[in-house]
């Protein structure tokens, strides 16, 4: 049973994030103006001195016979389109906490914004790919603390939920590959040949793109790593809170057709029918179909192993260092899941379904029955250790094992007003998108500034540079490591092994 399944709402609060990014529509500028292949564009200026495009299509609406299929290359229109709208996000399903999104999206949605100082040349390109389970969410974000810092920012849509990752065998057998089910992959992979192809004409320079995703995002960022098909689209890889290993599991081909054939079987018996209803009727019926027996929580119903946009297990990729030869930051938020309401034996339960029934003692002995004003209370460590620290751990051993520049890190921050540092807390400080919370201090800005120090660090040179050096992790020894403190601005550097004593115990659960 993976632990997350419990708490998956406490780990897509992203709602704040993207309410700090709208509002009023933006006037058009007619000094941000840019001519692509596809045609001229007319932007915005949002803050002085920085441009912004909203709402570009990167590829055709995925609608009609286009409805799971490969994205295709996106028409040019005539005329100037004035690009001040982010447009809507995919479709998907109300989860609470993307309300609004699930209220106001459209199927037509494969589009990006891109952020861009007025002066820009050749600077370095850093391309968000944001959080939500690959269910739900959006990627509008402010890009002006980022590109304040001298590079461009992207932000990009992609699929979602079953127009995400449905896979059937009436999909294979439609495919020159035999492949579906990868499709909000596959719009990532578009959108960067989009902005290899593009960026140049908004100042950024396509041989210094660099891919960062929060959660399900950083998940994603890291099977792009295992992909073919993104090879040489970008040079470093940024993950905050998300790895292939621990949070979200990549299925087999029968595992991904398991558990969408009884979607497929209510959706219609042809793939004619199929596509012919609207994107609610689609979004309904998944949401009533019944789930194949043996189907976690998780379900199986995201990333799965097709032969050709991942030709295999993506860990098993890592472990023989076939992944991109990229610079590689992973990171994790001190207390990223917080279980609600469980008492000692319904952890020791799920402790020993999940690492076996021999490593319970030792896992009690060494999280204790008192929790901790740092790490947080029991369930709160297990949780938090298996399905970010040692998986973080472990997937960035593997990547410095084969000689590639690695660095790992741990938030402990709290976002202003919270106790604890937790799943999306970092993403306050990484957009300064304060605005929804209490009123952070001269400390957390200077937090904030810090963290968008290193992150830009990293797209101009692949190398993280800050106030404090960061040195690169070591295999053997799981360190060092950086710090970001829970109180003051002293960023240090660690040279105990990440993730603690757990993870020795940990790890034996994971894929070998």
């Amino acid at each position: 049973m993976n632990v997350f399944r419990r708490v998956v709402s406490a780990c897509l609060l992203l709602i704040p994030i993207i309410a700090a990014a709208q509002g009023a529509t933006p006037q058009p500028s007619p000094q941000a103006r840019v001519t692509i292949a596809q045609g001229a564009l007319e932007g915005t200026e949002p803050s002085p001195g920085i441009f912004a495009y909203f709402g570009i299509p990167f590829a055709q609406p995925p609608v009609g016979n286009l409805r799971w299929k490969p994205p295709q290359p996106p028409q040019p229109w005539q005329g100037t389109r004035i690009a001040n709208d982010h447009g809507l996000p995919c479709p998907q399903l109300d989860e609470g906490w993307n309300h609004g999104d699930s209220q106001h999206w459209s199927e037509d949605c494969l589009h990006l914004d891109v952020w861009t100082p007025a002066d820009a040349h050749d600077l370095p390109v850093m391309v968000y790919i944001h959080g939500g389970s690959n269910l739900a969410g959006d990627g509008f974000s402010d890009g002006v603390p980022l590109v304040s810092h001298g590079v461009v920012l992207v932000t990009i849509e992609y699929r979602l939920d079953i127009f995400g990752w449905f896979r059937t065998p009436a999909l294979d057998a439609e495919s020159p590959h035999h492949a579906s089910g990868d499709y909000g992959l596959l719009d990532q992979i578009a959108a960067l040949r989009w902005i290899h192809d593009n960026i140049a004409k908004f100042g950024g320079d396509p041989n210094k793109v660099m891919i960062f995703g929060q959660s399900a995002g950083a998940v994603d960022t890291g099977l792009l790593l295992t992909s073919p098909l993104a090879r040489g689209l970008f040079r470093a890889a940024l993950e905050e809170s998300g790895q292939v290993l621990g949070l979200m599991p990549t299925s087999t081909k029968g595992e991904s057709e398991i558990a969408w054939e009884p979607v497929a079987k209510a959706l219609g018996p042809t793939m004619a029918a199929q596509r012919s209803l609207s994107a609610a009727q689609v979004l309904a019926i998944d949401a009533q179909a019944p789930r194949s027996p043996g189907v976690n929580w998780w379900g199986y119903r995201g990333a799965s192993v097709d032969g050709w946009v991942l030709p295999e297990m993506p860990w098993r990729v890592y472990q023989e260092g076939k992944e991109a030869p990229v610079a590689l930051v992973l990171g994790t938020n001190v207390q990223e899941i917080t279980p609600g309401g469980e008492s000692l034996d319904q952890l020791r339960h799920v402790m020993a379904e999940t690492v076996g029934y021999k490593a319970v003692a030792q896992l009690d002995a060494l999280y204790d029955k008192t929790p901790s004003p740092l790490l947080g209370s029991p369930a709160t460590r297990f949780a938090t250790d298996h399905d970010f620290h040692c998986a973080v751990r472990l997937l960035a051993a593997w990547h410095a094992s084969h000689g590639l520049p690695t660095w790992v890190y741990r938030f402990d921050r709290p976002d202003p007003g919270e106790a604890s540092a937790i799943h999306t807390s970092e993403l306050y400080y990484v957009f300064d998108a304060f605005q929804s919370k209490a009123r952070p201090t001269a400390e957390d800005m200077d937090i904030a500034h810090d963290l968008d120090q290193y992150w830009t660090s990293f797209a101009k040179n692949a190398v993280p540079t800050g106030p404090v050096a960061w040195p690169r992790y070591q295999a053997k020894q799981f360190a060092p490591w950086l710090d970001i403190p829970k109180t003051g601005t002293d960023i240090k550097a660690e040279d105990t092994p990440f993730g603690g004593d757990a993870c020795a115990i940990i790890d034996s659960s994971y894929p070998k």
